[in-house]
């Protein structure tokens, strides 16, 4: 049965905070509550529980019958809690049931409060269901905050940073050997006769722990051997696809399309000389999908979301935005997008740009670096209003030598050996060159380096680059609510400022 409190609807909890008999003034010392007041509690409790999608995670459970469920509100607050203090499931817990601070935050008495780690995570299950109720928190709380600090959101700072899920990174042969480890696990579990039916030497393969399948742990391996075992691997591969492809009580589970994404992946087939209707199996020179796309294919079979980065390696990424300017009380990230490792940033911007327009938190004017600084991005923007500051990419083409009197020059490839651009992109790109060159410009672009503090200051908070979950939809919810807190804790840092400050006042004015 739901047990709903909204916190703005319940005019009794501001009357049992002033009351002197409630306890957060009975037992709590006058500085400790003042602390509470002006830190990140006190901005949770005000601004933030009141944005959490508690109404519409209600509607899972029954409003007339069951037991009570836990205040639903506390609940999602708690998540949001325990994902930017990094707290396991049992350390959310027990800080909901013996944490002042906490019970404080989430508009709890203090009296007879307990949660029990399960219930922890079967309410962590519900709000990851609802995948896009972490992006709607932190836009909603997001807009709250700029509304009460009057932040001027106009001029903003762009940049992606890199995260890693709770994945082993495993080489090709490794990947192949685990992928077809865990499909015959699942043909023992829900089919042992078929299991039985398979060839002993194949099932003896892989028999061993994941991380010795083959030798493929082994840190020294000979390089003909270890291509023989991934030969081997792809034979094996080939034959389950060909072996389970009509048996539908197996090749619709995870594990069966994990097999085919690798084999397309990794291998590929190919005639086989002098043997008309055979084929042999082949291990393509580079891993690609079936789009020719290297960064798309699976990286591990427990985490089949995750892409692949050139230069930071497997998992996904981040794209943040953060408001700048010396005139706000704080900067607050305005803008949280979790995306696989193999988007580029060149194509995230106008995403990110139509995620803050949903709250509207939209900029005016947006620093970032050269990968989102293409024409295309820079035409988008000025159709939207906004003004992308971003250097151009590459170097200026060498200019041609004007044409001799009476002759025609030909048509001809400009000098990096492209065809001739269109006259108004090429002018666009020159003048776009020759701005950056000013002063003026170098001035304005220096402000976007204070994005790449934020991204570090942000892992060192919160831990948002190496998570302890895996999956799309887990780690877009760890990426929503790590970056919440981050800017919840900003918040409380500026009241406990203002308090500060206003006392030192009242001293001086003693």
């Amino acid at each position: 049965m739901r047990h709903l409190n909204t916190p703005w609807e319940l005019p009794q909890n501001l009357l049992f905070d002033n009351c002197e008999t409630h306890w957060i003034h009975t037992q709590l010392d006058p500085s400790a509550l003042r602390s509470l007041n002006e830190g990140w509690q006190g901005v949770f409790r005000r601004i933030a529980l009141k944005c959490l999608p508690a109404p519409e995670i209600a509607l899972q459970f029954s409003a007339a019958f069951g037991r009570p469920t836990k205040e639903i509100y506390s609940m999602i607050g708690l998540l949001v809690i325990m994902e930017f203090k990094q707290w396991t499931a049992g350390e959310a817990a027990e800080a909901y049931s013996l944490d002042a601070g906490v019970q404080f935050a989430l508009n709890l008495a203090r009296d007879r409060q307990y949660v029990c780690p399960r219930t922890v995570e079967n309410y962590k299950r519900l709000l990851r269901e609802g995948d896009e109720h972490c992006a709607d928190i932190f836009g909603t709380v997001t807009a709250a905050l700029v509304e009460e600090f009057q932040i001027d959101i106009r001029r903003q700072r762009l940049d992606s940073t890199h995260v890693f899920s709770y994945m082993a990174q495993l080489t090709r042969g490794n990947l192949m050997a685990v992928t077809v480890k865990r499909f015959l696990t699942q043909v023992l579990r829900h089919d042992s006769a078929a299991h039985a039916a398979l060839p002993e030497e194949l099932i003896q393969r892989y028999a061993p722990a994941e991380g010795r399948i083959f030798g493929y742990g082994k840190t020294k391996a000979d390089s003909e051997a270890l291509a023989s075992r991934i030969q081997q691997t792809a034979g094996d591969l080939h034959y389950l696809i060909e072996h389970f492809s009509a048996n539908p009580h197996l090749n619709g589970r995870s594990t069966w399309q994990a097999l085919i994404r690798v084999f397309q992946d990794q291998c590929e087939l190919q005639p086989a000389q002098g043997r008309r209707g055979k084929t042999v199996v082949l291990i393509k020179e580079k891993a690609k999908d079936s789009e020719g796309k290297s960064s798309n294919i699976l990286q591990n079979p427990s985490d089949p979301d995750a892409g692949y980065d050139g230069h930071k390696g497997p998992g996904y990424q981040l794209q943040l935005a953060q408001s700048y300017g010396e005139e706000n009380e704080v900067n607050l990230i305005t803008a949280c997008l979790p995306q696989s490792a193999a988007e580029s940033d060149s194509a995230s911007l106008v995403p990110v740009i139509e995620s803050q327009t949903e709250h509207e938190l939209q900029p005016e004017k947006v620093l970032a670096d050269t990968a989102y600084g293409g024409d295309e991005n820079v035409t988008a923007c000025e159709e939207g209003g906004i003004e992308l500051i971003s250097p151009v990419a590459g170097k200026a083409p060498a200019k041609k030598p004007a044409p001799q009197t009476g002759t025609v020059p030909p048509d001809e490839p400009d000098g990096d050996g492209k065809p001739e651009e269109p006259k108004d992109r090429k002018e666009r790109l020159e003048e776009r060159r020759a701005q950056q060159q000013t002063e003026a410009w170098k001035k304005e672009y220096a402000k976007r380096s204070g994005m790449e503090g934020v991204n570090r200051a942000l892992d060192r908070v919160t831990g948002i680059k190496q998570l302890v979950v895996r999956g799309k939809r887990a780690v877009r919810m760890a990426l929503y609510l790590k970056t919440i807190g981050w800017n919840i804790l900003k918040a409380g840092q500026t009241y406990a400022q203002r308090g500060i400050a206003a006392r030192k006042m009242e001293l001086q004015a003693a």
